[in-house]
Order: C-alpha cells, then sequence, then structure tokens
C-alpha cells in the first residue's frame, strides 16, 4: 500500500485529474480575446523592454524584444505583450468597475472549457481551477485590480487546467472557433452510434477571422527561426504550438506545450506536460513533435527517432525526500553504562 502514498503520485490519471497552470500556453486564448474585444488587432504593438510594470511590481520577460506585434508577440512567448492584452481588456470604458470587467473575462474563458468538466466518457475528470471575483474579493478585500491578478495574463495564479482541457483549447483553435466534447468510444454496436451530445459543435463565440493572426503566431512558434520551438519542427508538416514554462512550487518548473498539425485541415491537437523538466522547448515540445508526426505519417524522418530513443531514457523526476526512520524506544537496560573491556596482557601471545 506505500505505492498510494508516493509523493509522485502514480496513481493520480493526470490527463484528466492533474492540475497545472497552464502557463505561456495560455496567451492564444488571451489573444483571442482581445481581438474579439477591439482591444488589440494583429498590427497592435507594444514596446517590451523586458519587464512589464504590474502597480509596483514587476513581470519580468525572457527577452528584450523592443516593439512588437501579435504575431511575433506569441512566437517569442513575450509576457509583456501578454501583460498588456490583459490590462487593456480589464479597463475596457464600458465596464464600470473591475467586477464587472473580471466577470466578463471570466465568462469567455469558461467558454473554452477551464474551471469545469469537460463532461467525456472516462471517470476521474476534474474541472480545473478559475477564480470568480467574488473569490478574489474574498482574498484580498475590496482593493484588487488588473495589476492584482496580473499573472493570470501568463496563464499564472489562480488558474490551472487539466492536460485534457489544454488540448481541447488546442482543438478549438485549429477549428477556427469551436470543439466537440472529447470522447473515448468511437462507436457503440454494428452501426457504430455514437451520442448526440458528442457530435455537437461548441462554440466560443470568437469570430473565425480572429484565428487567423493568433495561428499565424504559433505557425512561428515552430517554424520561424526566432521560435521559441524552432528546434520542434516537423519536416514537410507545418506544426503550429505554444510553449510554455510553468512554476512549480515543489522542484523545477514543468515543460509544457500545446499544438495541432498540420495547419490546414487539422488532424492532431495535443497537450503534453513534462514535470519538473524545465522550458517547454526542453522536453515538452520535442516529445510533441514526435508524436505528431508519428500520428501522421506513421514514422519519425531522418534522425528523430534516434532523439526520441535518447529522451525515453532521460531521468527527470526529482529525489524522492527519504522516509524518516522511527527509532525503537529507549529500553531500560540500554542507558546502563556499558563495561570497560579490559586490554590484552601485553605478555599473551597471539598466533
Amino acid at each position: 500500500m506505500d505505492i498510494f502514498r508516493q509523493p509522485n503520485r502514480p496513481f493520480t490519471v493526470r490527463p484528466l485529474s492533474g492540475y497545472y497552470s497552464p502557463g505561456s500556453s495560455f496567451k492564444p486564448l488571451d489573444a483571442l480575446l482581445g481581438l474579439q474585444e477591439g482591444v488589440i488587432d494583429p498590427n497592435t504593438t507594444f514596446n517590451c523592454p523586458g519587464y512589464y510594470w504590474a502597480g509596483n511590481h514587476q513581470v519580468k520577460c525572457e527577452h528584450v524584444d523592443g516593439n512588437i506585434s501579435l504575431r511575433k508577440g506569441l512566437a517569442r512567448s513575450c509576457n509583456t505583450y501578454a501583460c498588456y492584452v490583459f490590462q487593456k481588456l480589464m479597463t475596457q470604458k464600458k465596464f464600470k468597475n473591475k467586477i464587472e470587467a473580471y466577470d466578463s473575462w471570466e465568462a469567455k474563458v469558461r467558454k473554452f472549457g477551464l474551471g469545469s468538466k469537460l463532461d467525456l466518457d472516462m471517470p476521474f475528470e476534474r474541472k480545473g481551477r478559475l477564480f470568480t471575483s467574488e473569490e478574489y474579493t474574498k482574498r484580498f478585500g475590496k482593493y484588487w485590480g488588473y495589476t492584482t491578478i496580473i499573472s493570470l495574463a501568463i496563464g499564472q495564479g489562480e488558474m490551472s487546467a487539466t492536460p485534457l482541457q489544454m488540448a481541447n483549447i488546442m482543438a478549438i483553435i485549429a477549428n477556427r472557433g469551436y470543439y466537440m466534447k472529447p470522447h473515448l468510444i468511437k462507436g457503440i454496436g454494428e452501426k457504430k452510434n455514437v451520442r448526440k451530445e458528442y457530435l455537437t459543435k461548441n462554440y466560443v463565440d470568437v469570430d473565425t477571422r480572429h484565428f487567423e493572426p493568433v495561428i499565424d503566431g504559433m505557425q512561428d512558434a515552430v517554424n520561424a527561426a526566432y521560435g521559441t520551438a524552432r528546434a520542434s519542427a516537423i519536416p514537410d508538416i507545418l506544426f503550429c504550438g505554444k510553449t510554455g514554462t510553468v512554476q512549480n512550487p515543489h522542484g523545477k518548473n514543468h515543460s509544457v506545450f500545446i499544438g495541432f498539425a498540420p495547419r490546414d485541415n487539422p488532424k492532431i491537437a495535443i497537450a503534453v506536460i513534462v514535470e519538473n523538466a524545465g522550458f517547454g522547448s526542453s522536453y515538452a515540445a520535442p516529445i510533441a513533435s514526435y508524436m505528431t508526426e508519428k500520428y501522421l505519417t506513421g514514422k519519425l524522418s531522418g534522425n528523430r527517432g534516434e532523439r526520441a530513443e535518447w529522451m525515453k531514457k532521460q531521468v527527470i523526476l526529482p529525489d524522492m525526500p527519504k522516509p524518516k526512520v522511527k527509532l525503537p524506544p529507549y529500553q531500560a537496560d540500554s542507558v546502563k553504562p556499558v563495561p570497560v573491556q579490559q586490554p590484552v596482557n601485553q605478555s599473551t601471545s597471539i598466533n
């Protein structure tokens, strides 16, 4: 029974029950909301000096990107760009106050499947986490604003999702605005019947035209020289995706990648999370790349098979703390003085 108490929780069904911050993989979703609300367009430019000031604290960026627009902002995974988009969404003049602005944003995010179960045909699914404005008021009092919750702009803070939910967001983007409820059973009986709920298109209320600029950025993330996942491009297949590096309070950051392929007439949407593996480009993106190519073509091209085999052999799980050994209680005789052994007589001969 000790295996149930292992810190790595081997019996947790992670795709359905594991909770992870989406990290930078959330940025395409927020960009879509910015385009839909009209607070940005594909040419909107912000200046990235390597950080974003949120009130009296900084949100650091991995790069100094200077003036950067949507497409490159997604390809480079610019935190500063994402924070400006979130700021503009939260400060629209049509809202009376911060509560109304946040409630509107939260409702739009939930349409993408975050914060609720997708109700697939398997047990153990969890709903993830997305705070309501009431929960923020309870935590911070009435004096909170978008700078208080700016971590949401980069998929951190009071937001967590299952890998299934992240893959479903990729399906929404690949479909240009809708998803069908994920299901394991393709059909039942000789007629291969499928329940209607699994054939229904669930729309997220973002116009189709807004998806192409976001997909441009995701295409460049993998295929452009400056993309964060350039090393994971697939020969002859236009792979679109987004890396993420997710903070882990228990150790090294998690490596995250979400994507779909091919760009036109997509066949696969995927989410990969590798715990304690660091940057999204280090493990999650290559694994997603190998799985996608294998799914689409049945093989891995060039030396990618060797690289995949090398990656399988890597051990990145953290060292688990050694269990504390419980010593038996002292017995009465154990605290008595130990008799001193007499030295051997020097004249004694030892053969």
